[in-house]
C-alpha cells in the first residue's frame, strides 16, 4: 500500500520509518517553516483567528461608517474558506464515500454543497472558535449534518418515511465509524503533505535542499546511509543528521497546523502522535 506524499508514493512502511524519526524529539533550532502567500504564524493568534478578527474589524468599522472594512471583512472570510477547501476536501470526500451518507446523493455534490451551504454561513467559523473543538471535528461533525439534512429533503421529496430497522441501524452506525476513520487519515495525509512542502520550501529558502535530497534518496529509494554519503560527498553522520533534522522539522510544522487548528497546547503533543500514527496506517 502507498500513500501521496507531495507528490510522491511513499510506501507505508517508509512513511511509518518518517513517523518514527519524527517521533524522535530531535530539535531543530532555525528550521521555522518558511511564509509566501499563506502565513500561519506560532503565536497564540493564529492565522485562522486573524482572519476570524480581520472580518469581524471591517464589519465593526463598516457599522461606523467605515465602508472599507465591507471588503476586508469578505477578503479575510474568503480566504479563510479557501485555505479549509484545500486542505480537508479529501477528508470530507473520504467521509462522504465511507458512510451511510452515500444514498444522500453524488459525493462531490454533497461537498461541494456543503461549502455553498453550511461553510458559506459567516457565522460558521465564529462558532467553531466558540466551541472549544479541533477543527477537523467540527467540520466532520457538520458535514454529516448536511448530508443528513440531504438525506431528510429526498426522503421528503420521494414521499417515504424512513423504516430502518435494527439491522440497519447498525449497519449505519458501523458506516459511521469508518467514515471517521477515513476522514481522519485523509486529514492526517492532508496535514502531513502541507508541513512537508513547508519544510521543503523553507530548506530551499536556507539552500538546504541537499537536506530534503538526502532523506528522499534514503526513505524512498532505499540507499543505505553510506551510498548516499558518497553520492551527496558528506559523511554517513552528516547524512543521518540530516534526515533527522529534516523528520524533526516536519514534526514541528504539523505541531503548528494543529495549533492553528484549535488544539490546545497541553494536547499538542498527543496529536502530533496521532497524526503520525494515522499517516503510518496503524
Amino acid at each position: 500500500m502507498a500513500v501521496l506524499i507531495n507528490g510522491d508514493y511513499w510506501s507505508v512502511s517508509i512513511v511509518g520509518q518518517l513517523a518514527h524519526s519524527c517521533g524522535t524529539g530531535f530539535a531543530v533550532r532555525g528550521l521555522i517553516p518558511s511564509v509566501s502567500t499563506d502565513h500561519f504564524p506560532s503565536t497564540h493568534a493564529t492565522w485562522i483567528d486573524a482572519q476570524l478578527t480581520i472580518a469581524e474589524d471591517g464589519e465593526r468599522a463598516a457599522i461606523t461608517g467605515d465602508l472599507a472594512g465591507i471588503p476586508r471583512a469578505h477578503g479575510a472570510r474568503a480566504a479563510l474558506r479557501r485555505h479549509v477547501m484545500e486542505r480537508y476536501t479529501q477528508a470530507l470526500s473520504a467521509y462522504v464515500s465511507a458512510s451511510g451518507l452515500r444514498d444522500s446523493g453524488e459525493r462531490d455534490e454533497l461537498v461541494s454543497g456543503f461549502y455553498v451551504g453550511p461553510m458559506a454561513d459567516d457565522a460558521f467559523f465564529a462558532r467553531w472558535r466558540g466551541s472549544g473543538m479541533p477543527l477537523r471535528r467540527w467540520l466532520m461533525n457538520a458535514m454529516s449534518f448536511h448530508c443528513r439534512g440531504v438525506r431528510r429533503d429526498v426522503t421528503r421529496e420521494r414521499g417515504r418515511m424512513s423504516t430502518d430497522g435494527p439491522t440497519e441501524l447498525r449497519a449505519a452506525e458501523t458506516a459511521s465509524q469508518d467514515a471517521a476513520a477515513a476522514f481522519d487519515r485523509a486529514w492526517a495525509l492532508a496535514i502531513v503533505n502541507e508541513s512537508y512542502a513547508r519544510v521543503q520550501a523553507e530548506l530551499v529558502d536556507r539552500g538546504r535542499e541537499h537536506d530534503d535530497a538526502i532523506l528522499r534518496m534514503h526513505l524512498i529509494d532505499g540507499m543505505p546511509y553510506e551510498d548516499v554519503a558518497r553520492a551527496i560527498g558528506l559523511s554517513r553522520t552528516e547524512c543521518f543528521n540530516a534526515t533527522r533534522r529534516v523528520a524533526a522539522a516536519v514534526r514541528e510544522s504539523v505541531k503548528e497546523i494543529l495549533r492553528e487548528e484549535g488544539v490546545p497546547n497541553s494536547e499538542l503533543e498527543q496529536a502530533v502522535a496521532e497524526v503520525l500514527r494515522l499517516v503510518g496506517g496503524e
